[in-house]
């Protein structure tokens, strides 16, 4: 890894206790503010071969620094990267996520107290490459990110930093490529403190972008600290006489006394018995940064009370012994010579509640009982949670009804006509139906009336079923044409066999065409045929007047069309001939 140089940044010979954060309340920004922390920022440049911060002004801006909450998700450019640190509700972006030539920084001052001695931060990454646009940058050109700790006289503590650059195409250690971004996903460091206590130490963080392409470079990071010890699981061994032994989380690396490699071990509890765990930090590669630390079991009296509440049939077991009435009880436990606890016990039983109801449903819907849904007929026993905390007990008779619904298609009908209209159940059975439309139907409660609409008009029906537990809604459109006929607007007369010729199309309605006139465009008549069907292609033009085909272009035409009911029509306009 390469060392940068901190151009601009002094860390003060003297700093006095009262401004550190002596009980790390928002050591981690748990607070969802930045007290406690200095901000700064600036740019970045390079000089003789190493990174150079330059401009370093104290606030911040563009969002270099922003507190990150649960809410925020995940972050934008690597969504498997939470903005948020494992086991936080805060922590802080620092960084500029739009371009590089920047730089951001937050620092701190951290009173040592006995209470406080480990030190475990916590960190995220995203590095743009520059590897697009044939760029070809030395790695102090790169974007990068560190942590580092000094003491009060400047001094880096052995140990204690992280600190990554960008080096060339191949991903560094520990991170992961994704198009032209290094990422690494959460990650703990830490460092023993316990030779430092009285003391004060400054935490400085540091992101920034490359120094001349401005690709972009940014990190999340949270902190805690913690007190450096071995804890036991629980004060007393279990009935088997095995305690758990805790070492602090989020290293990389454990070794315990008895060989073991896990954070937390259990072993046979034997007064005085010692253990010892070397644990590396992740941020660390070097095996001499392992910090140790020794439990020796102690001899331990304890005393407590429990007030318990449990239901009707259930029990609560204290060592040995079993109790499943209210009242008081007094309990010692002995566990060989290394602890003995007594134990009161305050217990209250409550009663649990039974009852039965029967419910029915329509196919496709639910019935929810307590945090179970139902969606089958059947018999169904569930226990729902009360306020006492005992649950009841629901037996459920469930029917299902099933009703479906499909109606007939659309349909097209000319004026006068009627049509037969359906409304088709599945399964067969006894329902109701109830049709909106109150007029033009031959019923009004049946599943299959004739319609005789005057104009286009739209019939709703409801169905439901005996009990009125399913209801379902259908509709069906009937669409009125006028009597007479559909004149085509072009034809395209060439041989092909598609649309050659011009002719009416007429409906039921129609009894003939009287006499359909075509026109050339200086008013001769052309074209001339009378008392003929309608949809008759053997009446239609060809579009040639005395055998010689005619031009491209429009062509007036006056139709008289007879109804069955005796009823004249006139029809003018042109039709467009297409060659």
């Amino acid at each position: 890894m390469i060392k940068r140089l901190l151009s601009l940044f002094v860390v003060l010979s003297v700093v006095l206790p009262a401004l550190a954060q002596v009980d790390c309340s928002n050591v981690g920004f748990e607070k969802g503010n930045t007290s406690g922390w200095e901000l700064s920022y600036g740019t970045v440049t390079d000089n003789d071969a190493k990174t150079v911060y330059q401009n370093e002004l104290l606030g911040t801006t563009t969002a270099d620094h922003y507190i990150t909450s649960l809410s925020d998700g995940n972050d934008r450019l690597i969504p498997s990267i939470p903005m948020v640190a494992p086991g936080s509700t805060h922590s802080i972006r620092i960084g500029n996520t739009v371009e590089g030539g920047h730089f951001s920084r937050i620092k701190t001052d951290y009173f040592i107290t006995a209470d406080n001695t480990l030190f475990q931060y916590k960190f995220a990454v995203v590095l743009q490459n520059t590897i697009n646009g044939g760029a070809n940058h030395a790695p102090y050109q790169k974007p990068g990110f560190n942590v580092q700790i000094y003491d009060s006289n400047g001094q880096e503590l052995l140990c204690s930093s992280y600190d990554i650059q960008l080096q060339g195409l191949d991903a560094v250690d520990g991170f992961t490529t994704s198009g032209d971004l290094q990422y690494r996903d959460w990650t703990t460091g830490a460092i023993d403190l316990r030779a430092m206590i009285g003391k004060t130490i400054t935490i400085v963080v540091t992101a920034h972008g490359c120094t001349r392409m401005r690709h972009l470079g940014y990190a999340y990071f949270d902190a805690e600290c913690l007190k450096s010890e071995i804890r036991s699981a629980s004060d007393c061994p279990d009935e088997n006489g095995f305690m758990t032994l805790l070492a602090p989380q989020g290293f990389g690396k454990y070794t315990w006394s008895n060989g073991q490699t896990t954070q937390s071990i259990r072993v046979k509890a034997r007064l005085g018995d010692e253990y010892s765990v070397k644990m590396v930090p992740l941020g660390s590669l070097n095996e001499s940064c392992a910090l140790q630390l020794d439990y020796k079991i102690p001899y331990k009296k304890t005393s407590g009370s429990v007030d318990k509440t449990i239901c009707e049939g259930e029990q609560v077991a204290v060592g040995d012994t079993v109790y499943r009435t209210t009242g008081t009880f007094i309990r010692n436990i002995n566990r060989s010579n290394v602890c003995d606890s007594t134990v009161t016990l305050r217990l209250k039983v409550n009663k649990v509640v039974k009852y039965t109801q029967n419910k029915s449903i329509c196919e496709g819907e639910s019935l929810t009982v307590g945090d179970t849904v139902y969606t089958t007929p059947g018999t169904h026993i569930r226990n729902v949670p009360q306020i006492t905390g005992c649950d009841s007990i629901v037996t459920t008779h469930l029917t299902v009804v099933q009703l479906a619904l499909s109606m007939t298609p659309d349909q097209f009908i000319t004026q006068g006509d009627s049509v037969h209209i359906l409304a088709l159940t599945e399964p067969a059975g006894s329902f109701e139906y109830s049709w909106k439309t109150e007029n033009s139907l031959s019923c009004q409660d049946c599943d299959d009336p004739w319609a005789k609409p005057r104009v286009s008009t739209q019939y709703a029906v409801s169905v439901t079923d005996p009990g009125h537990i399913c209801k379902q809604d259908g509709q069906v459109k009937i669409s009125v044409k006028p009597c007479g006929i559909e004149i085509p607007d072009a034809f395209t007369p060439g041989n092909d066999g598609h649309n050659e010729l011009f002719y009416v199309f007429g409906n039921s309605c129609v009894k003939q065409i009287r006499e359909m006139v075509i026109y050339s465009r200086w008013g001769e008549v052309i074209f001339r045929k009378e008392n003929f069907a309608a949809s008759d292609p053997a009446y239609g033009w060809p579009g040639t007047y005395q055998g010689v085909i005619t031009a491209s272009g429009a062509y007036p035409y006056k139709i008289k069309v007879e109804l069955k009911s005796g009823e004249l029509l006139d029809y003018k306009g042109a039709v467009h001939l297409i060659r």
